[in-house]
């Protein structure tokens, strides 16, 4: 079952892993196949899916209905 995360605009706070325990802001289209991110809400919660705050991209960014979307999978499966 395919899990598509679609870019709502609603202050979420993407941070992409870049090695070493470092992780940098960045823009839902600039994600790519393979890497690993996570989302905070703007209170600074986590979001969640099946238990994994990390989340991998299953397929490089694209536009769906004028907003970009990835297709997801968390780290653990």
């Amino acid at each position: 079952m395919k899990k598509i995360l679609k870019d709502i605009n609603d202050s979420k706070k993407i941070f992409k892993d870049m090695g070493m325990s470092k992780w940098r802001e960045v823009g839902m289209g600039s994600l790519k196949k393979g890497d690993r991110f996570r989302i905070y809400s703007k209170s600074g919660r986590p979001l969640e899916l099946g238990g994994e705050e990390t989340l991998i991209v299953q397929s490089d960014a694209c536009m769906i209905d004028g907003a970009w979307a990835v297709e997801i999978r968390p780290t653990a499966l």
